[in-house]
């Protein structure tokens, strides 16, 4: 079984098609979105900016940062290069910069990607909070006409991202990665010293979502799945389907996604069951394994679920697309005690959020005594 039905290209040329598509509307995004400094403060990110740019972050995380190859010279130029990442940010009269935010994209995708956002420890900016509103303002207007949702995993390590992502990127609240990161250490922030991350992710919408139905499986993780598309206003778009537990004799089909190798962060769908898919669903490779279940078709959600949950994969989210099917996110959770406990450290801002994981806690704990 395939969900979303097929196309009128070969899969791979398919792929290798709109994979290039992709590749010519993101360098088009990316100097649409070069073409002018944001505001009056801020600017991107040049080739001669790297040093300021690595101070930064050893001010901020030390040498604990994920991604490690950010430290060595060439590590961000190359990605800058690349259109894999544009960075803004402000600099001071010296040449410090005083913080940073960064836009992820990947070719054929219909959402960027915000991360890598890093502040100086007790350093004021120029930059106010009018002109945050508009240089936002601005940039998703910007955005919105290249693609539909700016995606973000943000730190419960404190709140003042999450209030930031809320407030002035328009962000909202759909879903978690259990221990995101481990082991980085975030200077000014004791609260968060060797303390594994537990991200919230976050969506901006930048246009509509489509008008379509979108099914959730019946019970205590439907619901709580329901409750965050209630959260972007597509309640009225919600239909349960009673789940289908079968004995499947043919192996899972997965689709890769994304691979961070920094993180070990793996995500793939599932779309088949078939003679030559694999018995295992869970990854070999990754820390953080995540797998997308497409909620396009009742059957395909009342058949998957009940396969990712007995694999021990529990749901943790909704990503949202304007072609494609939306998914249900879904993460691997080999000790649900221990994952409850890590989550209820979150530090987290604003009612939703705090919905959010406590439902998912509620129900991890009901698993947790099932296994």
């Amino acid at each position: 079984m395939r969900p979303g039905g097929s196309g009128a290209f070969p899969a791979g040329l398919n792929d290798a098609l709109l994979a290039l598509m992709g590749r010519d509307r993101a360098v088009s995004l990316m100097d649409d979105l070069r073409a002018a400094n944001p505001s009056e403060h801020t600017r991107w990110l040049a080739e001669p900016d790297e040093p300021a740019f690595r101070e930064l972050l050893h001010a901020r995380y030390a040498e604990t940062y994920s991604y490690p190859f950010l430290y060595e010279p060439g590590g961000a130029v190359r990605l800058w290069r690349d259109g894999a990442l544009l960075s803004l940010g402000e600099f001071d009269t010296r040449g410090a910069l005083l913080w940073h935010t960064g836009l992820w994209r990947r070719p054929g995708r219909d959402s960027l990607d915000s991360g890598l956002s890093v502040a100086l420890p007790s350093r004021r900016t120029l930059t106010g909070r009018a002109e945050h509103e508009a240089l936002w303002g601005s940039l998703l207007e910007r955005l919105g006409r290249w693609v539909g949702f700016l995606h973000q995993n943000t730190s419960t390590l404190h709140v003042m991202a999450q209030r930031y992502a809320s407030r002035f990127m328009r962000a909202r609240p759909m879903g978690l990665v259990v221990n995101y990161t481990r082991g980085e250490t975030v200077i000014g922030v004791e609260e968060g010293l060797g303390v594994p991350m537990q991200a919230l992710a976050m969506t901006t919408l930048l246009a509509p979502p489509p008008p379509r139905r979108r099914y959730l499986p019946e019970g205590p993780w439907g619901e709580w799945l329901a409750s965050i598309l209630a959260g972007v206003g597509l309640a009225e778009s919600v239909t349960f389907t009673p789940l289908e537990r079968r004995a499947w004799r043919e192996g899972a089909v997965l689709r890769p996604l994304d691979w961070n190798a920094s993180l070990r962060l793996e995500r793939r769908v599932l779309v088949g069951f078939s003679a030559e898919g694999t018995p295992a669903l869970t990854s070999e490779r990754a820390r953080v394994d995540l797998i997308h279940l497409p909620m396009g078709e009742p059957q395909w959600v009342a058949e998957g679920t009940p396969v990712l949950l007995a694999a021990g994969f529990l749901p943790t989210g909704i990503r949202l697309h304007q072609r494609e099917p939306d998914e249900l996110v879904f993460q691997y959770v080999a000790d649900p005690r221990a994952a409850c406990e890590v989550v209820s450290r979150a530090r987290l801002d604003g009612a939703r959020a705090r919905e959010l994981f406590a439902g998912w806690m509620e129900r991890c704990a009901r698993t947790s005594s099932t296994r």
